[in-house]
């Protein structure tokens, strides 16, 4: 196979990967369901699934920000990541977003500090035109 036919191949691939990737919205309804799981593993993994759908989970937001109160550790963690994730930070506003995540630096776990410190250095980097009050 010559170089151009690979790199033509190769191009195929990534669009179909790129165009799979965002075509993951009709998946967000069946999360959010699953985010109320009484299993918190089962939560955890909801969570983090929004978070990999990014700006098609915008509809999560509210879900996610109550998730960051969440008993297991794993779930605020998840939340705080996919918060950060979620380009649609408009669905609370931004300063709501922001302030649960503040919060959540609080948390007695590390891993749900770090994730929500994460978060709201990626939230500080959105332009100010992306950002709602």
């Amino acid at each position: 196979m010559n170089a151009s036919i690979r790199r033509l191949a190769l191009g195929t691939v990534l669009l179909a990967s790129a165009a799979a990737a965002q075509d993951r919205s009709d998946e967000v309804p069946g999360l959010l369901v699953t985010l109320k799981s009484e299993d918190g593993a089962t939560r955890a993994g909801a969570a983090q699934a929004l978070g990999q759908i990014g700006a098609a989970a915008h509809d999560a937001v509210a879900d996610l920000t109550a998730a960051l109160k969440d008993a297991q550790r794993d779930v605020r963690r998840n939340a705080a990541q996919a918060l950060g994730e979620v380009d649609a930070l408009g669905r609370l506003g931004t300063r709501d977003v922001e302030a649960a995540l503040k919060e959540a630096r609080k948390d007695k776990q590390e891993a749900v500090e770090n994730a929500a410190r994460a978060s709201l250095e990626r939230i500080k980097k959105l332009p100010k035109a992306v950002k709602k009050k």
